[in-house]
C-alpha cells in the first residue's frame, strides 16, 4: 500500500490502475488541447475575413476579434 497526495491509503491494485491509465488521460489531455486551438485558429481566421467595413458596422475593432475567439476559453 501507498499513500495518496491527500494522505489516504490507495492498494497496490488502484496503484497499478492509475499508472496504466496515465498514458491513455495523456493522450486525450492532448487530443483536447489540439483540437480547442484548431477551433481557435479556424475562429480568428473567420474573424480576420471579414471587412473593415463590416466590423465597422457590428461596432468592433481587429483588436477586439482575437477577445472573441479566446472568450469562451475554459
Amino acid at each position: 500500500m501507498s499513500l495518496r497526495p491527500d494522505n489516504t491509503l490507495i492498494s497496490t491494485r488502484e496503484m497499478l490502475q492509475e499508472l496504466l491509465a496515465a498514458p491513455f488521460r495523456a493522450v486525450g489531455s492532448v487530443l483536447k488541447v489540439f483540437a480547442t486551438s484548431t477551433a481557435r485558429t479556424q475562429t480568428l481566421r473567420e474573424l480576420a475575413a471579414i471587412s473593415d467595413e463590416e466590423l465597422q458596422a457590428r461596432g468592433l475593432t481587429r483588436a477586439e476579434i482575437v477577445t472573441m475567439a479566446f472568450r469562451n476559453d475554459g
